[in-house]
């Protein structure tokens, strides 16, 4: 499944997060169903993608929309996010391994699961990957998000991106009006 023979996915500058495509969102499972508890403002940090084009690792940064009170004032009110041991799972495209999650001095560790997909080459002219991982944590062991620990339920981190050629085009978002810009 080598997407594009003529790159090395394993080139660090060959590839780019597109922004403008990623989002992280976090949810608790309530007796209603899911409820959305924060969309994170954004994140930044590293994907890591094996030669054959699955995703096979991240260490990502995700500032947080609230500042946890217990959080020490020499501690970042960020979420640090880490797993390099993603591997394919059997279904196609499909990856599955474990996360670090930690905030300031807390700690916890949770399974990654997720879809790492390529989409094939349309008017950009060079295929990508589409990424999607949900890691389920024991918000207890963060004492966060406040919402979920207090009630002991577990919290579901969702990121969406897009791993693209660094030499693409950038993809054009939004109606015209914002075209002409």
């Amino acid at each position: 499944m080598v997407l594009i023979p003529d790159a090395s996915y394993t080139d660090p500058g060959a590839w780019r997060i597109d922004m403008d495509a990623s989002e992280a969102t976090l949810s608790m499972t309530t007796s209603k169903g899911p409820r959305l508890l924060h969309k994170l403002p954004g994140f930044h940090g590293s994907f890591y993608v094996s030669p054959v084009g699955l995703l096979a690792g991240f260490t990502l940064r995700l500032p947080l929309p609230v500042y946890p009170p217990w959080l020490r004032e020499d501690e970042a009110p960020e979420l640090y996010y880490e797993s390099v041991d993603l591997e394919a799972a059997k279904a196609p495209n499909q990856v599955r391994g474990n996360a670090r999650l930690r905030l300031g001095s807390r700690e916890t560790s949770a399974a990654v699961s997720g879809l790492c997909t390529p989409v094939p080459a349309g008017h950009l002219g060079r295929p990508y990957l589409k990424i999607v991982l949900e890691t389920v944590f024991a918000s207890v062991r963060l004492r966060w998000p406040a919402e979920a620990w207090r009630r002991l339920r577990p919290v579901t981190l969702t990121l969406f991106t897009e791993i693209r050629p660094a030499d693409a085009p950038q993809p054009r978002r939004g109606g015209p009006e914002q075209r002409n810009r």
